[in-house]
């Protein structure tokens, strides 16, 4: 028997076959590519997303066609998708990096009821909402729900819908749900929100054809990709940290009480668990940046980067192009190069976005260790750019201890069949499933020299000087 898993990332569709022991039988991805059609504005298609996942189960049962006991999915968050009563899509996706609520975001921001709710930016489930009443209002009084990606699939599948128990907190803060209520955001559109580790529902018959599958099997909504690589890497422990760098970075620390620590998220992760840190505007998103800037693929920057020499004097980057929310709310923050001199290559640009991304990671991480009073003696790496050795290395220097590295891209598949095999009773607890994932995925582990710790420290302080001051000149113009 297997789990059929799927994750809805930004930037593709990964679908994977994971058995009882948690060993991936086999995977396959599709590409998803963002669509911009005014300034700000990011969206994609859901209807290729269905294409697509139905494409990709088939692909993956043919190539091991094990019998399915149960569909889990997850995906990216902070993205919206409107759908009718039978789960059509009435617009675009929103998604992840989208601005156009930036104004409504501030405006939420600048709210003094909302003083401890945490950074409120343009990708904000509540300033969205509000954003689509001000200018989308006749397209909401058509909306049966507004799902995330991953909900969407399930409730095609299913006919449920439901929201991710994790990413649900963000609006569970009362003084949210007041503001909302004063401003007329329609709350009631988001869908109940599922318990962690339950069965959303039962496959029905008409996508089981579709799939080439047998009805009635049952389907679990698992919270969003970069909770469900944290379970995939046994980090969801408190004191253990991680980050995930995909096309946007996540970081954290896990801690068993709820911490306020300015720039942070702390949002529930689990039973009496909480995440300190959150997520980045930036990742392998700047790479793509760069590949539009000088006409290389992505492929080929990493192949030169890799080959690139490490020099105390090489290219600075701030890897932003469009503006951070954590550990610092940025909006009007953008990319940039500096140190460049007349022998600078592509292959040192790609480098110095690497290594600025290994940078945030550290940031992120010292700012919730130093706000617990705990430091985690190992981090543990994922997702797509854990894949790339330079990478890995450059984030095992910037942060100065060892690395437990999980390179494979299907970590968040892993997660998620790991929490439907809690769901239909494969498992006990989230402790036993952890314990099994992380024996098969049997991470490598990276120990930096202290010679290049010490340059990585003495890279590190030059970046952050720089990017105070670039954080303080915009305060003084705001």
């Amino acid at each position: 028997m297997a789990v059929l898993a799927a994750d809805l990332g930004g930037s593709a569709l990964k679908v994977g076959l994971v058995d009882e022991q948690g060993h991936l039988l086999a995977s396959a991805a599709r590409p998803l590519a963002d669509t911009e059609p005014h300034p700000g504005r990011v969206e994609q298609d859901p209807r290729r997303w269905w294409e697509a996942f139905a494409a990709l189960v088939r692909e993956v049962r043919a190539v091991a066609g094990r019998p399915i006991e149960a569909i889990a999915l997850t995906g990216a968050t902070r993205c919206e998708v409107l759908v009718d009563e039978e789960g059509r899509p009435l617009a675009p996706a929103i998604m992840f990096r989208d601005r156009r609520a930036e104004a409504e975001a501030a405006e939420l921001a600048a709210d003094p009821a909302l003083a401890a709710a945490g950074p409120i930016d343009a990708s904000h489930p509540l300033a969205r909402l509000l954003w689509l009443r001000r200018h989308a209002a006749g397209l909401l009084e058509r909306t049966f729900r507004v799902l995330e990606p991953a909900a969407f699939l399930t409730f095609r599948l299913t006919g449920s819908a439901a929201r991710d128990p994790v990413a649900a907190k963000r609006l569970d803060e009362p003084s949210l749900r007041a503001v909302a209520d004063r401003l007329g955001v329609a709350l009631h559109l988001l869908p109940p929100v599922q318990s962690l580790g339950a069965v959303t529902g039962a496959l029905r018959s008409e996508p089981a054809r579709e799939l080439g599958l047998v009805p009635s099997i049952p389907v679990v909504l698992a919270p969003f990709d970069a909770w469900c690589a944290t379970l995939a890497m046994g980090a969801v422990v408190a004191g253990r940290a991680y980050a995930s760098a995909g096309s946007s970075l996540v970081a954290g620390l896990v801690v068993d009480r709820p911490i306020a620590a300015p720039g942070l998220l702390a949002p529930p992760w689990g039973e009496g668990l909480w995440h300190l840190g959150g997520p980045s505007r930036t990742g392998g998103a700047a790479l793509d940046w760069l590949a539009r800037l000088t006409g290389a693929t992505v492929e080929a920057l990493l192949t030169s980067a890799g080959r690139s020499e490490a020099r105390d004097d090489a290219p600075f980057c701030h890897p932003w192009p469009t503006g951070e929310r954590v550990p610092f709310l940025a909006p009007e923050l953008r990319a940039r190069f500096w140190n460049l001199d007349a022998e600078a290559t592509a292959a040192d640009l790609a480098r110095a976005v690497l290594e600025g991304l290994g940078f945030w990671i550290r940031l992120t991480l010292e700012r919730a260790e130093a706000a617990a009073g705990v430091r985690s003696s190992t981090v543990r790496l994922t997702g797509g750019l854990a894949a790339n050795p330079l990478f890995t290395w450059l984030v095992a220097e910037a942060l100065g201890r060892e690395v437990s590295l999980f390179p494979a891209r299907e970590t968040a598949l892993s997660g998620a069949a790991g929490l439907a095999l809690l769901a239909i009773g494969r498992y006990a607890d989230l402790g036993a499933i952890q314990e099994a994932l992380t024996k098969a995925a049997g991470p490598a582990r990276i120990r930096p020299e202290a010679s290049r710790i010490e340059r990585a420290e003495h890279r590190f302080r030059q970046w952050k000087e720089e990017l105070d001051r670039v954080l303080s000149r915009a305060d003084r113009r705001a």
